[in-house]
């Protein structure tokens, strides 16, 4: 019989505590075997399914489908997954409504003319007190590793005093798969001196790295653009 290849949450992958309660009302035994004779092809390459201490695995055979674990199946895409235990659901791909500030995550920035301050004379934007700005006084990048986590990236920002032009914000996509587009721009996005904190909202579904410039469009050297601590990525 033909196999079909199926996704599978097997215990092995997604460790959790089952409660007598819970398994007499919603586990059902069945009958499977290993199938050791199955190998996988992904994009192109051979691939071994592993669980979380490296150990191969095999599929399972279920009805006449191949079944694999789906956390190994989702790291190899590069899709992110996460387990609830309390209410024993998987999401794959992103969490629905979870917001993830950008000053929790690691970035790399352009030391010389982004700087991250939490000097509460620079973070006092537009008359309100932040804890923590990028300030960027002249033009800077910042780049992300989101792993296609997130659907959309929020920024709030404002120029201050003493800038007098648009500055623009424009999104990259700084992964190694990129290639030759990862000089291509996304998007891009501009805030005015007369604008309060604005935010700005970016597409970033299914990007595994992204860059964010931030630059006047006239190339004025000296934009004094700031970001601030409410922004983050969902």
């Amino acid at each position: 019989m033909k196999k079909k290849l199926a996704l599978m949450f097997l215990a092995t992958a997604l460790t959790s505590s089952v409660g007598s309660a819970y398994a007499a009302t919603n586990l059902e035994p069945i009958k499977a075997f290993f199938n050791r004779s199955a190998t996988f092809v992904l994009n192109g390459e051979l691939w071994q399914p592993k669980d979380d201490k490296g150990k191969p695995m095999s599929a399972i055979v279920y009805n006449g489908a191949n079944y694999l674990p789906v956390r190994a199946l989702s790291e190899a895409l590069k899709i992110p997954i996460k387990y609830d235990a309390a209410s024993q659901k998987v999401y794959i791909g992103a969490v629905p409504g979870e917001k993830t500030p950008i000053f929790a995550m690691p970035m790399e920035i352009d030391n010389v003319y982004a700087v991250l301050s939490k000097d509460p004379a620079e973070t006092k934007v537009k008359d309100k007190q932040y804890k923590q700005v990028l300030k960027i006084d002249q033009y800077g990048d910042i780049t992300f590793t989101i792993d296609r986590q997130y659907k959309k990236l929020y920024l709030d920002a404002a120029v201050v005093d003493p800038g007098e032009y648009d500055v623009e914000f424009s999104l990259y996509n700084a992964g190694e798969a990129a290639g030759n587009t990862a000089s291509t721009v996304l998007e891009t996005q501009s805030v005015s001196p007369k604008d309060a904190v604005k935010r700005l909202a970016f597409d970033v579904a299914g990007l595994d790295k992204i860059k964010i410039h931030v630059q006047s469009h006239n190339l004025n050297p000296y934009i004094y653009a700031r970001i601030v601590d409410t922004s983050y990525f969902e």
